[in-house]
């Protein structure tokens, strides 16, 4: 089975128009695309739209298959499996979905038709390490908790699991919205989680977990939480000469894109390793032997093999202008 990425293009909403070209290369197959077939059988098993993104509560509830099974998978279970893949390669920044979609892999051992073990199928069909597929899994549960739209990322989970281990779930989510308030437009961080989490007393000393945002206010009235405090109020043309002074600090860079960068070079890095698999796998006579055991259905993959070859070309081309639209 080939390698996928957790990693997935960028989820920008303006997309370059592409060449008419390629759109005929879809056209007059009178064949319905195998994504679709494969969304409507899913749907028909576990009850979810492959065709739009799925959210967590789409997702099956992880149940356990002991380790003495070694029955091929049944219908259900390959739905399962096909729900969670597809959820892993939709969603980039989602610890929540791709967190329960790796627990139900694992505890229903959704992987023993293709390899031996949970690391196994990981390492080669996802490239993620043993130990952060756990920090995915321990973490979707509070995730969802905070926040069931699905706008939580790793290091910011990280965080209120950290939370739970001291205290308890119901006060990990009074955190998060606490400092989720007092940032007020500002985007939280796992650094905000991490100084707010750090001000906590012993759960002991908490009567409730309403208790988290007082907590938290009186902490940034001491000034012990400075990430937390307002800003400042700016005069009329403080706020462009600041965001270019911020700019010329990080060499006219701003975190959020060197963020954004370094998970773009991780995509494509991944898409990279996906496109010489690809090219390994369809030497040695693959195209002759699929075009005599299945005429068409060997031309109707090869059509849509140059289109994505043809489609990738465009989305990596060189442009004199912005590049943020590749």
């Amino acid at each position: 089975m080939s390698r996928r990425a957790l990693a997935l293009p960028s989820t920008r909403s303006a997309e370059p128009e592409e060449p008419e070209e390629l759109d005929e290369l879809e056209a007059g197959t009178g064949e319905e695309p195998a994504a679709a077939r494969s969304a409507g059988v899913v749907a028909e098993l576990t009850g979810a739209d492959l065709s739009t993104p799925l959210t967590v509560q789409q997702l099956p509830t992880p149940y356990d298959v002991p380790e003495t099974v070694t029955r091929p998978l049944n219908d259900q279970e390959r739905g399962h499996l096909a729900v969670c893949e597809q959820a892993l390669h939709a969603f980039r920044r989602s610890v929540i979905v791709a967190g329960k979609a790796l627990e139900v892999i694992n505890r229903g051992r959704l992987y023993r038709e293709t390899h031996g073990t949970f690391v196994e199928y990981l390492d080669d069909v996802w490239g993620i390490r043993k130990s952060q597929a756990y920090r995915m899994i321990e973490a979707w549960p509070v995730a969802a908790a905070v926040s069931p739209i699905g706008d939580v990322n790793e290091g910011q989970a990280r965080e209120l699991v950290a939370a739970t281990k001291t205290h308890d779930v119901p006060t990990a989510v009074a955190l998060y919205r606490g400092v989720k308030e007092l940032r007020g437009d500002r985007k939280v961080t796992a650094a905000d989680l991490a100084e707010a989490r750090a001000v906590l007393p012993p759960s002991q000393q908490l009567a409730s977990p309403d208790q988290v945002r007082d907590v938290l206010k009186a902490a940034v009235a001491a000034g012990k939480v400075p990430r937390l405090a307002s800003p400042p109020p700016q005069v009329p043309g403080q706020a462009a000469d600041d965001r270019q002074a911020d700019e010329v600090d990080q060499g006219g860079v701003s975190q959020d894109q060197v963020d954004e960068g370094a998970e773009a070079i991780a995509t494509m890095e991944a898409a990279l390793a996906q496109q010489r698999q690809i090219y390994d796998r369809l030497g040695g006579g693959v195209l002759a032997a699929a075009l005599l055991y299945d005429p068409g259905r060997a031309d109707y993959l090869r059509r849509e093999l140059r289109q994505y070859a043809n489609r990738t070309a465009y989305r990596v081309r060189e442009t004199s202008g912005d590049q943020g639209d590749i």
